[in-house]
């Protein structure tokens, strides 16, 4: 019998009567709900008797770079291992490279919102990287291609920073889902500095130990912060960088009440780091630990942080906010 990864949870309720449960991969369960970079929902079977053949993917090849800037904000400019392609590279500028999860592609909703509100912020160079070909098989299979994706990337601003286009102090990151992954691998990756600031937006948690580095962790930059919008679900759970932010308490958030599975909720992460690049109203407070998280009790008596926003931060620890139910979501 095969067992095919990746079929819509509408597919499978058509099929079996009885309601769908969650499971959590951090038991023996062999089902979970993973989500692409677009919220939409998959069961994925993580003990699967036959795996469906895995698509080829040479990330030399399949992968590519556009680059936008206030000069085409609109039209990415597609850049190679080539310094003939990078016209429109603002030499020694701030650069914001964005990775997007699984399934979608540069063009993704989540990279268009950060890329505008990047442009609009500052003249910056924002790299859209495409590994759109790696990120379309099923979930398993691209969520083991996480590292040769960040290795390449790391190839890429390394080839940047050895031609004087770049320096790590001015380089972010900001990954989505599986692409926070990817940002994490980069980081680890890079021969020729150190990266500033990577940005996690819900990093996905399916097939991702907390234990196993092989992942976003606090060591892969200066500094690492993460939004938590569907943990437990899409999302990991547990804190993994220097600050990890827990919106509504990090697993369902306001407006996403009817919205089935949690497509919305993983969504969200996205939206609220777009939204935060030119406001610093995300105010947060400190909890002890993640446990108030979980107990969802956060008297939010520590220090005030900011979520989000464009520069790395001294904070460490774990933060509560609420958010509004919709756009804006800041409440200041």
């Amino acid at each position: 019998m095969k067992f095919v990864l990746g079929i819509t949870v509408a597919a499978f309720l058509g099929a079996h009567s009885a309601p769908l449960q969650d499971k959590s991969i951090n038991g023996d369960e062999r089902w979970t709900i993973a989500r692409d970079g677009e919220g939409r929902m998959h069961l994925v079977d993580l003990d699967p008797l036959e795996v469906e053949p895995e698509t080829f993917f040479d990330p030399n090849a399949d992968m590519f770079y556009l680059l936008y800037t206030r000069s085409n904000p609109t039209e990415g400019q597609r850049i190679t291992f080539d310094v003939g392609s990078l016209t429109n590279f603002r030499r020694n500028g701030s650069t914001r490279v964005l990775i997007h999860g699984w399934t979608t592609s540069s063009m993704s909703t989540e990279n268009i919102f950060t890329r505008n509100e990047f442009l609009a912020q500052g003249d910056h160079n924002v790299i859209a990287v495409d590994w759109s070909v790696g990120a379309s098989a099923n979930y398993i299979t691209s969520r083991n291609r996480v590292s040769v994706v960040g290795q390449a990337v790391a190839r890429f601003l390394d080839f940047l920073h050895s031609n004087g286009y770049i320096q790590y102090h001015q380089v972010h990151l900001i990954g989505h889902s599986l692409g926070s992954h990817v940002a994490g691998h980069v980081g680890k990756n890079v021969q020729r500095g150190r990266i500033n600031v990577i940005f996690g937006t819900d990093p996905a948690g399916p097939l991702f130990n907390t234990n196993n580095p092989d992942r976003l962790d606090s060591s892969d930059a200066e500094y690492t912060e993460a939004i938590h919008t569907n943990a437990g679900l899409s999302g990991i759970s547990e804190p993994i960088t220097h600050a990890a932010f827990y919106p509504n308490f990090g697993s369902s958030q306001p407006g996403c009440e009817n919205e089935i599975g949690g497509s919305c909720n993983h969504a969200r992460g996205p939206l609220f780091y777009s939204e935060s690049i030119r406001s610093d109203l995300f105010i947060a407070r400190q909890c002890t630990g993640y446990d108030q998280i979980v107990a969802r009790n956060c008297p939010g008596t520590g220090v005030v942080a900011i979520m989000g926003g464009d520069s790395a931060k001294s904070i460490r620890g774990v933060f509560y906010l609420e958010t509004n139910a919709q756009a804006p979501f800041a409440r200041g």
